[in-house]
């Protein structure tokens, strides 16, 4: 039989569990709900000049960027009413960069009520970007510059971009292609695909758990190391110098070497292949 005193510190322990699960829930479910069919609940141009920094800071939403042949940044804000009412949305600018920040105006109890909302951005074809999201997917298309992307449980697409790109995602897939950029790719629990073109600027792709496709253009030069714990990797481009060649580890130069382009996985398949 228990005694009053365990009693009470069981029920105790239920009740704490119990709160914990609510909050889980809503941090989880109900901060916000992906969407692409909002209304427009907020938007802004700001004139600037090529080569400047968009830098992004919002919670749990997709995030879309593409180039288009204006002077200015535009964005667009969609989503629900609940999203116009309840989310604090400010923008900063200056003569160097534009930014956008989302986030809750009171506290965790608002997260009960599902919000939907979308962010769309046009920048310059030469723009730095810098993206944070806790919770969505990241979109850049034709953009030139520096770039740093960032989400804790989305996947990332990166299209038609140059300079140097360095991408991270907590939860999702990573797809890439691209020319003459550094790149800086890892993910803790998807896939990673990069077509790449132009030259080697130094690569390095990472993922946890998943497998990583490489596609490359046959007279690319690079000292290259892949290397998998849970899986087989394979090239098909002509190597040279070959320290190692296994099932699960490649070290060699590509061609006539060069910048090093280095990837590895703990739970997946490496490839790389000419195009």
């Amino acid at each position: 039989m228990m005694s009053t005193m365990q009693k009470i510190n069981l029920y105790t322990l239920l009740i704490v569990l119990f709160i914990s699960a609510v909050i889980i829930t809503a941090c989880n479910q109900n901060y916000v709900v992906l969407s692409n069919d909002g209304k427009i609940i907020s938007e802004k141009s700001f004139p600037i000049s090529p080569g400047k920094t968009l830098i992004v800071n919002v919670a749990g939403t997709d995030v879309s960027i593409n180039r288009w042949n204006k002077p200015e940044v535009y964005i667009k804000v969609l989503g629900n009413e609940n999203a116009k009412e309840k989310l604090d949305i400010n923008y900063r600018n200056d003569d160097s960069s534009v930014e956008l920040s989302i986030k809750m105006k009171h506290s965790f109890f608002n997260w009960f009520n599902g919000i939907s909302l979308a962010v769309e951005i046009k920048v310059p074809e030469k723009f730095n970007v810098n993206v944070s999201t806790s919770g969505g997917d990241i979109t850049l298309t034709g953009v030139s510059g520096e770039h740093q992307l960032e989400t804790s449980g989305g996947d990332i697409n990166c299209r038609g971009f140059t300079g140097n790109l360095k991408v991270s995602t907590s939860g999702g897939d990573v797809s890439l292609k691209g020319m003459d950029s550094q790149i800086d790719a890892g993910t803790s629990g998807g896939d990673i695909v990069l077509d790449y073109s132009g030259e080697n600027l130094g690569i390095n792709l990472s993922t946890s758990g998943g497998d990583i496709d490489v596609k490359l253009p046959a007279d690319f030069n690079a000292a290259m190391e892949i290397s998998t714990s849970g899986g087989d990797v394979s090239c098909n481009l002509n190597m040279n110098n070959i320290d190692k060649n296994t099932e699960d580890e490649i070290i060699a130069d590509l061609n006539n070497g060069g910048n090093l382009f280095s990837a590895s996985t703990s739970g997946g398949d490496i490839s790389v292949r000419k195009k």
